[in-house]
């Protein structure tokens, strides 16, 4: 009777091996850092389209105090954003030149300010930018080759499963 209740009852799974939770605590925890290199990313792209911005406020010479204006408003959003030392230190010279300029924005060389934005702070942000894309692309393919590991092996599993299944079945 006992052997009849213990052939009826489910089989209990076990569960996953040790190399299946570590894979499954590594994919987690690259989540988690994906989360963190996204905000990174959202904000380096922000900081590039508010320099951005301010030099199309400054191509704008009819206006002196308005594009001086703009421009300091813009420079100074993407300064509260915290970009990494290399874009702020360009920041900050852009905008030190733009705060002279609001004394007087008639006289303002829009030229030479907008080659400092530029050179100071535009040129550094579109870098840092341009490293961020890259490393998401080699991160992508990395993940690919990840994916297709864990396919393969998964097939091995599957076909070992299969296999042993099926000798089961020719032993009954």
């Amino acid at each position: 009777m006992a052997a009849t209740a213990f052939a009826q009852a489910p089989m209990r799974v076990k569960p996953a091996g040790p190399y299946a939770n570590a894979a499954e605590m590594a994919i987690k925890q690259a989540m988690e850092a994906l989360g963190d290199r996204r905000k990174a990313v959202e904000r380096d792209t922000e900081v590039l389209r508010r320099l951005r911005s301010a030099d199309v406020a400054l191509t704008d010479p009819m206006q002196p105090e308005t594009a001086v204006q703009k421009a300091y408003e813009e420079v100074d959003k993407a300064k509260s954003l915290m970009p990494e030392p290399s874009v702020m230190q360009g920041i900050i010279k852009a905008e030190r030149e733009l705060e002279g300029a609001r004394r007087s924005p008639a006289s303002a060389d829009f030229a030479r300010l907008r080659a400092i934005l530029h050179e100071q702070a535009l040129v550094p942000a579109s870098r840092v930018a341009a490293r961020d894309s890259l490393r998401m692309e080699e991160e992508t393919v990395a993940w690919l080759r990840v994916q297709e590991l864990i396919s393969a092996h998964v097939r091995a599993l599957a076909e070992i499963a299969g296999e042993s299944l099926r000798a089961t079945q020719d032993e009954k």
